[in-house]
């Protein structure tokens, strides 16, 4: 793995090696275990390449299409990135969140705006839910971040309207931290209308992206988020969907699949709409809370348990 971050050239040789046909991140990570830097696999011989199992034929005849294609798109986007305070940071490199990296696909390269720092905070918790959430729903949610955030916890949202928005507008509040993943490049800020609370963010917390700057987002990239929001979080509280099949049951689907603790409103807290959150419990076994409070409790009594593992097993 490298220990430094990439310079430009490195960056670019990287963008071209993400775009091998079928080199996704775990290649990737197996390619850097057996070069150490991007410059020895760009300098080795397709054999060489062939023979560490990784690559196939067709991929080794791609990636040697790719090295001599220009540099001069991906340098343009580098420079673009370096001119509007955008850090590029890459799978294999230092500055990469531990978290992500367990946590199923992760992103080849991460677009990030604002404080990088956080994204190794030992505390964070991801917030989300339904955009037509009723008033209760809206108050567990502003309440629920006031608690964590008063707590040490950053909290990771969408940046969506509705409870997105409520979570980290109740984070700033509370003069905490939070974090947005976006499903769009930089250039781009959805909804339109979160623009102000987004540059906000970007002065007191940080934006998250995969996606190239120009990027303008579509419904797969709004999905494929979701494991970024919780692959970076301790736990997940979802506070309103409609069903199974939205946006949020998805994300709570992946956060199981992540092995991370779900939590949701009481079902007699007046919570509007709430037939994701039943489906939820019957199928997740998602613990219900009246309190974030609660959350809190469980995440340290958590935390005693696998420290007590270690003094047993180290």
């Amino acid at each position: 793995m490298q220990k430094n971050h990439f310079n430009k050239q490195e960056m670019a040789k990287w963008m071209k090696l993400t775009l091998v046909k079928g080199v996704g991140p775990k290649r990737l990570q197996q390619l850097f275990s057996h070069f150490d830097s991007i410059d020895a696999i760009f300098s080795a011989k397709a054999e060489d390449l062939l023979r560490t199992g990784v690559m196939t034929q067709d991929m080794v005849e791609n990636f040697e299409k790719l090295k001599a294609a220009s540099d001069e798109k991906f340098e343009s986007t580098i420079d673009f990135c370096a001119s509007n305070g955008i850090m590029m940071v890459s799978l294999v490199e230092k500055k990469y969140p531990a978290r992500l990296l367990g946590a199923g696909s992760p992103p080849c390269t991460l677009f990030l705006s604002g404080d990088a720092s956080l994204l190794n905070s030992p505390k964070t918790f991801a917030v989300v839910g339904a955009r037509a959430a009723n008033d209760a729903a809206m108050k567990f949610a502003y309440d629920s971040v006031q608690q964590l955030a008063n707590a040490g916890f950053v909290v990771v949202s969408g940046g969506a309207k509705g409870i997105d928005t409520q979570a980290h507008r109740s984070a700033l509040d509370a003069n905490g931290k939070t974090m947005v993943v976006m499903g769009t490049g930089f250039s781009y800020f959805y909804p339109e209308e979160n623009r102000r609370l987004f540059e906000e963010i970007r002065k007191k917390g940080l934006l998250i992206s995969e996606h190239l700057p120009n990027f303008p987002g579509d419904r797969i990239s709004f999905l494929q988020r979701n494991r970024i929001t919780s692959g970076l979080s301790d736990g997940l509280l979802f506070c309103a969907s409609e069903s199974l099949k939205s946006g949020t049951a998805t994300q709570v689907k992946i956060a199981h699949s992540q092995k991370k603790p779900l939590f949701c409103p009481a079902m007699d807290m007046g919570i509007s709409p709430n037939t994701g959150i039943q489906d939820a419990i019957a199928e997740y076994g998602v613990r219900q809370i009246r309190k974030a409070d609660e959350i809190i409790a469980a995440l340290e009594k958590k935390l005693e348990k696998e420290k007590a593992k270690v003094i047993i097993w180290g």
